[in-house]
Parts: structure tokens; C-alpha cells; sequence
């Protein structure tokens, strides 16, 4: 069984928000997309069994600001109508699919979805976080609205006109003590849910800031560690007992603790009297400890020559405690009986090195297996959240989403996804190509494609003489396509990843592939996030050394010719009068079979700030301002 699709309203970064998810699904995306939110979301319904637990009950914060906001503007609007003011409600509703005949005992009454055969297909759970079914909107709006007049018959209404809007907003409340959380099954307005049956059901969370040092030492009940090995029946830890039997025997023959006995009674028999009933002699009774105090005295070590987790570097303790919960979720003999588990990870990479972070994200899809068996476990689910592009290469990308933002809405896209059957070419290009910088694509809020390494090394210093700024600063990835494979990228563009795309491509006017790039343009120029510019002349560098032919621009290109060619490209600058344009054909001769070195040397020249009014072709500009641009309403 596994959680097939998650809708979430008004929860968080959350307005509207829905995701498809498999068995094993690796998240993606820049940060505070909502990574984090989602495997909250998923907590609200499902019960926590050893990892921390997760609260139900919701504060004002867990509101998506937008709504509340706009619930805020509405009681302020005097115009507006109490009984027209909708306090906002969160909702997660979890379908599930795929289960066992065992586990259909358990979600039976939330089925609700039914194929042709007549069966049922589908069952729901909705987690509900909305206002108590006694409570009166209208005469809250009413209260609100009398303590702004007051306000405002107080502090004078110019005080209340020269606050800011926020400040304004603040002054309304937002009644969140009023508010209740319910979970029901099946179709919008099931029954409830029974706690008995959610509780077969559970959800473990190996949240980003774990503490792995803390967490590996079973001194508490709180801790990890203790909550796993209190997993078991105490029955199963009875001979540890057993084995403290005779050290009552070895308390009452030991030495040292006689001759304190001992010293005590001899004081006793100096200041207490003895009685008939009572003597001064004193003895040591040893205190059989219960199981739970014997697990708090356990703790692991790790490696050769048995280290302390205190003495491990952070990166093994991260790896021991995710070993930790996998080796209690792949337990077949569990004493508490779970039907079914999803088991949320963040950032699996914290503190681990490339090489660490290969081969833990190769182990992942292996918790799905069944030992001996064909078909992959029902009894769990996998969901990783991640910012590591060594993870993400590891992990199956048919189960890899991309989390971003389209405005003020957070959509979803398969990497793969979208791609017809014949396309099975470039989907078996791109799993190759997406190494571990190509897949910060899905990292950034744009993307920049160039054919070669000359436009990789030099357009990032262009952008930064042209915007003063970054490419990273603007949340931009550049993306060397090495050649001409720009439609496998922009196809997961056009088929769901609707962040705006820009590609630089060479004309190559007056060769074979001269229609390329009109060609490119023109089975693109439907997508408005695509934006494809190509070169006036038919190459990059030629256009870069056509718009710098004279001044500045000339002086550093001859510099840089004279580095990469020192004797051709020396011969070539002395020839020049003064007041000479640099001739472009001739230029690019020189350099056309060293273009990654002409590339580089430039790039660290004009890196060095001495060259600032150094120009940039206008095709680049043009692109540069594209991405740039906001995203229109009418973009995807």
C-alpha cells in the first residue's frame, strides 16, 4: 500500500497544492519550496511510533499567510459582510492504493473508489483543521470590528491611518482556540476515523535537524535509541534480570561495602539507643531495576575498537541513526503490529561526504525489496527530501519530483514525466547526462542552456557586467549541453517543469546546421517559458569580438589573444595601426582551434574588473532580459 496522491490546502507555504507519489519518491527543489511542509502534512493523519511526535493540534502559524491575510483585509473592509466571511480551514487528504488483503481489514471503511470490476481501488483519509462547530463567524467578525472602532475612539484616527498595513492586519485576531482537528475516512464528509485503526498505520520522520549524538543514547525516554529497543516486549529482555539475581549475594560479601555498613552501625551505636524490636545494625538492599531502567543504561558504539558515538565524527552518527530506524522498520518480527508504514527522510546528505552520500542513496530503493521475493514490499513507504545532486543521480529519476514555484503556487513535476513512448531515446540520453551539476536545474527558478564550453566559462562573467550581479545571485542554472542536445532539456521543460529556460545557441550561418537553431525556435515558440536566442554571426565568439572590435572591448580582447597565441597573436596585434578595428574573421582564426583556452583567459580577464565596459553581444543581453522578466499570469 502506498500513499498515491496528497492534497494539501492552506497548510503552511500550502494555498492549493496537490502531488502524485510512489512507493519510493525522491523530492526535490530550492529551498523553502516546502520539502519540509510536505512530510509534516503527511504527519498530521498518520500516528508516530518511535521517531518525535508530531502534534495535531495546529497554531495560527501553520496558516498559509495569504489566506489569513486575506481574511484579515476582509474584516477591516467594512463593506464587506459578516455573514460573507469564510474563516479558512486546513486540509490534507491522503489517497491510498495498492493494499494487501490484511491491510484492506484495516482501511475498509475509507474505501471509496471503485474500477470497472466493481472493486474498490481507492481509500481516503482527510485531515481536517477547521473552526468548532459551535462557533459563530459572524459574531466574531462583529467583536473584531468593535475593537478597531475602539482602537481607533482611543489613539484618534490619524494614529490608526499613519499604521502600516501590516500593522493594521495585526490588530485583528485570529481566533485560533476555536479551532479543532478531525480525521475521517473516505469521500469528503466520511466518518471518523477510529484512533484504533490510524494507529495501525504509522509515519516516522527523520527530520533534517535531527540530533543524531543525542538521539543514539537510550538515557531517556524521549530518545531514539530507548524508543526502539522499548519497541519489544519486556518479556523478550527478561534474562538481562536474570542475570542480576545473585548480585544481592555479591553486594552482602563485598568488602568495601561491609566496612561502611559497618562504620555506620558503630555510629549508630553511639548516638541511637537499641530496643527490643530494634537494633543498629544497617544493611545494603539492592533495588531490582525495572526493564526500562536497564535499556536507559545502554549505549552504542560504533566501529573498530568499539568508538563512542561521543568520540564519532557528526557524518557516522548521522549514518548510525539512520540505520538505526531503517534496521527497527525492516524488523519482520515487530512486537506491536504495524500494517503499514511511510517513512519520511530530510536531507539524508546532512554531513556526509559525495562518496558517503552514492552509496547511502544506491541502499534506499533496496528497503523496498522483498528478500527472495519479485514484487517490492506493501508494508512501506519511502519519501526523501533532498538538496544533494549526488543523491538525486542515485535515486531512479521515474520516482524523482521537482518541487517549484509558479507564482504564488507551488507545482510539481516529474523529471521524466510527460515523455511519450517514443521518445524512449532521450529519456535514455538524459538518465545518462543528468550528472551532478545538470541536476541543479532543479534546484534554481531558471535555467540557461549553452552548446559548449567557451559560452559555460565566459556568459557568467557577462552576466555579472551586465547586472552587476551573479548568476546564482539570480537564482539561475547554467547548463552545458555539450553540442546540440538542447530539445532533451527543453522537452521537460514543455512537458511540466515550467520554469523559464533560456538557450544561447550558435547560428551557424553558412554551414550544414544553419537551420537549426530557426528550427528550434520555431517548434518552441509556443512554450512562453522558452525563450531560444541565437547568434548574429555564426558564432558566439564572433559576435563577441564583432561588439568589441574597437575601445575597451578591443583592447582586452587583444590582451587575451596574445595569452592563448603568443607568438601568431603577438605578430597579429603589432600589426594593427592605431585606430584599427579588429578584423573578425581574422581574430577568430586565430582562436578558432583554441576556443576553450581563448574562453578561460578571458573569462579571468574580465573576472579581474579592469575591463568593465567590455560589451555583451545582443542576443545575450536579449536572453538576459527574458529571464529577468516576471512569469506572466498566462505563462504555464
Amino acid at each position: 500500500m502506498y500513499i498515491s496522491k496528497l492534497k494539501i490546502k492552506n497548510y503552511r507555504n500550502f494555498k492549493e497544492f496537490e502531488i502524485y507519489l510512489k512507493p519510493l519518491t525522491l523530492i526535490i527543489g530550492e529551498n523553502n519550496v516546502g520539502k519540509s511542509n510536505l512530510l509534516d502534512a503527511i504527519g498530521l493523519i498518520f500516528s508516530q511510533d518511535v521517531s518525535f511526535f508530531k502534534k495535531r493540534s495546529l497554531e495560527a502559524s501553520d496558516f498559509n499567510t495569504d489566506v489569513v491575510k486575506q481574511l484579515k483585509q476582509q474584516i477591516l473592509d467594512t463593506g464587506c459582510a459578516p455573514d460573507q466571511i469564510e474563516y479558512p480551514t486546513i486540509k490534507v487528504e491522503a489517497t491510498l492504493k495498492d493494499w494487501t488483503g490484511e491491510q484492506s481489514s484495516v482501511i475498509g471503511d475509507w474505501m471509496c473508489a471503485q474500477s470497472e470490476s466493481g472493486t474498490f481501488s481507492e481509500a481516503k483519509l482527510t485531515y481536517t483543521f477547521s473552526p468548532v462547530s459551535n462557533f459563530n463567524s459572524v459574531e466574531e467578525v462583529t467583536q473584531q470590528r468593535e475593537f478597531i472602532t475602539k482602537f481607533i475612539a482611543d489613539k484618534g484616527q490619524t494614529t490608526f491611518d499613519n499604521l502600516g498595513d501590516n500593522e493594521k492586519l495585526n490588530l485583528i485576531n485570529f481566533p485560533i482556540s476555536k479551532y479543532y482537528y478531525s480525521i475521517t475516512g473516505g469521500e469528503e464528509g466520511g466518518s471518523h476515523a477510529s484512533n484504533y485503526h490510524l494507529n495501525q498505520l504509522k509515519f516516522e520522520l527523520l527530520d533534517a535537524l535531527r540530533d543524531a549524538k543525542r538521539e543514539l543514547s537510550a538515557s531517556s525516554s524521549g530518545r531514539l535509541l530507548f524508543r526502539v529497543l522499548n519497541s519489544k516486549e519486556e518479556n523478550e529482555y527478561q534474562e538481562l534480570k536474570a542475570e542480576l539475581a545473585n548480585l544481592q549475594s555479591a553486594i552482602d560479601n563485598n568488602p568495601a561495602l561491609q566496612e561502611i555498613k559497618t562504620g555506620i552501625s558503630t555510629q549508630l551505636d553511639k548516638i541511637s539507643l537499641e530496643t527490643e524490636n530494634e537494633n543498629n545494625l544497617v544493611d545494603f538492599l539492592f533495588s531490582m531495576p525495572n526493564v526500562s531502567d536497564l535499556l536507559k543504561k545502554l549505549s552504542l558504539m560504533y566501529g573498530t575498537g568499539a568508538t563512542l558515538i561521543d568520540y564519532n565524527g557528526t557524518g557516522r552518527n548521522n549514518l548510525l541513526f539512520i540505520s538505526l530506524m531503517l534496521s527497527y522498520l525492516e524488523d519482520n518480527n515487530l512486537s506491536k503490529k504495524v500494517y503499514w508504514r511511510v517513512v519520511g527522510i530530510e536531507e539524508p546528505e546532512a554531513h556526509l561526504h559525495p562518496n558517503l552520500q552514492n552509496h547511502l542513496a544506491q541502499n534506499f530503493e533496496n528497503l523496498m525489496k522483498n528478500e527472495g521475493a519479485e514484487e517490492d514490499r506493501k508494508d512501506l513507504q519511502v519519501v526523501i527530501t533532498s538538496h544533494s545532486t549526488y543523491i538525486t543521480t542515485k535515486i531512479d529519476f521515474d520516482n524523482t519530483v521537482a518541487l517549484y514555484r509558479n507564482g504564488d503556487k507551488v507545482e510539481t513535476h516529474y523529471i521524466l514525466g510527460g515523455f511519450a513512448n517514443e521518445k524512449a531515446k532521450e529519456l535514455k540520453y538524459l538518465k545518462k547526462y543528468f550528472d551532478a551539476i545538470n541536476t541543479n536545474m532543479f534546484y534554481s527558478r531558471k535555467i540557461l542552456l549553452v552548446e559548449g564550453i567557451s559560452e559555460q566559462l565566459v556568459i557568467p562573467v557577462l552576466h555579472k557586467l551586465h547586472f552587476g550581479k551573479t548568476i546564482e545571485a539570480k537564482s539561475t542554472c547554467l547548463i552545458n549541453v555539450n553540442g546540440l542536445a538542447f530539445r532533451n532539456f527543453l522537452e521537460i521543460v514543455r512537458n511540466g517543469f515550467f520554469q523559464k529556460c533560456l538557450v544561447l545557441t550558435d547560428s551557424d550561418t553558412g554551414t550544414k546546421t544553419e537551420n537549426r537553431a530557426e528550427d528550434l525556435i520555431n517548434d518552441y515558440n509556443d512554450v512562453d517559458v522558452i525563450e531560444i536566442q541565437k547568434t548574429v554571426l555564426s558564432t558566439f565568439e564572433k559576435d563577441l569580438i564583432e561588439v568589441n572590435k574597437e575601445g575597451i572591448g578591443a583592447e582586452c580582447l587583444k590582451l587575451v589573444v596574445q595569452k592563448v597565441r603568443p607568438n601568431s597573436g603577438k605578430a597579429y596585434v603589432e600589426s594593427l595601426n592605431d585606430g584599427d578595428l579588429i578584423d573578425v574573421e581574422a581574430f577568430f582564426g586565430l582562436i578558432e582551434k583554441h576556443k576553450s583556452s581563448f574562453a578561460y583567459e578571458l573569462m579571468i580577464t574580465l573576472d579581474s574588473g579592469e575591463y568593465e565596459d567590455f560589451a555583451v553581444p545582443q542576443y545575450i543581453i536579449n536572453g538576459f532580459e527574458f529571464l529577468e522578466q516576471p512569469k506572466s499570469s498566462t505563462d504555464a
